[in-house]
């Protein structure tokens, strides 16, 4: 029983490990599209959708810092996130 909790966690903190990954790669490629959609008129308006780009990298960004918060407070290493209520 012991080792299967501890291979879930594992299991769970590898997720995770992905799941930033590929959040870290959405971000870098916003990043990219906002620095390829700028304006090269200084003082220019920014385009909707250099906007646009900049609007994701930081909304990823902001999901990438909220789960390294979540796990620095011991967030995911409760034995389970939630139970089952009176209902299962």
């Amino acid at each position: 029983m012991q080792d299967k909790t501890l291979q879930e966690k594992t299991l769970a903190v590898e997720q995770r490990e992905r799941w930033v990954a590929l959040l870290r790669a959405g971000y870098m490629f916003h990043q990219q599209e906002v620095r390829d959609t700028k304006n090269p008129i200084i003082g220019a308006e920014p385009s909707d959708i250099n906007l646009f780009h900049q609007a994701l990298s930081v909304a990823i960004q902001d999901c990438i810092e909220m789960i390294q918060q979540m796990e620095a407070l011991g967030y995911f290493e409760e034995e389970q996130l939630s139970t089952p209520g009176m209902a299962g």
